[in-house]
């Protein structure tokens, strides 16, 4: 019977271990983040252009994802007025500009006056798919800008990135996406 009570022991530690791991592996994963807004700045009536986001990963077509989930998010919560996807893809063509080169500021700047807009929201995809390590973990980081027409100057900006998931389900790549540009358009909410 001595036996028996050292055995018990163990097995009660190595429960209360592997019930702190499934604990810990429940939490929305790892987030980093980083955001300014401008104190002086009224945003609440800009018309603002979303343009496609810079993509640095190796995933087939995460800036448009990106700029379109945040886009939606951005709907949802009312935080400005849009102009809608198709008009401001319409116009970049027309005025033949490259999404892809809207990233500096002054760009930005020269593509919200061409667009007829207050501001234009441009970005990049730093993270996007899954990260290998015990297991496949979604992974997103994701950098925006809001640059205003007249002045050039940087409205809003905001740096996020999180690893999806936990141990007891597999996150997938686009909810670890949603929750990324939803914690990214929340402190433009409590102003």
């Amino acid at each position: 019977m001595t036996i028996a009570n050292p055995l018990a022991a163990i097995a009660r530690t190595l429960a209360a271990l592997a019930l702190g791991l499934v604990l810990v592996g429940c939490a929305a994963g790892d987030r980093q983040a980083r955001d300014y807004i401008d104190p002086s700045a009224d945003l609440a009536d800009l018309t603002v252009a979303v343009l496609p986001f810079e993509n640095l990963t190796n995933y087939p077509n995460a800036g448009r994802i990106a700029a379109d989930l945040l886009a939606t998010e951005l709907y949802e919560r009312g935080v400005f007025t849009l102009q809608e996807e198709t008009e401001t893809r319409r116009a970049l063509a027309q005025l033949k500009i490259d999404p892809d080169n809207l990233t500096s500021v002054a760009a930005a700047q020269q593509a919200a006056g061409l667009l007829d807009v207050d501001a234009v929201l441009v970005g990049s995809v730093s993270e996007f798919g899954y990260q290998q390590g015990l297991r496949e973990e979604p992974v997103v980081g994701l950098n925006a800008r809001l640059v205003a027409a007249g002045t050039g100057s940087v409205l809003w900006a905001s740096s996020h990135s999180a690893l999806g998931g936990g141990y007891l389900e597999r996150g997938s790549l686009n909810a670890t996406a949603q929750r990324v540009v939803s914690a990214m358009v929340a402190p433009l909410l409590d102003r």
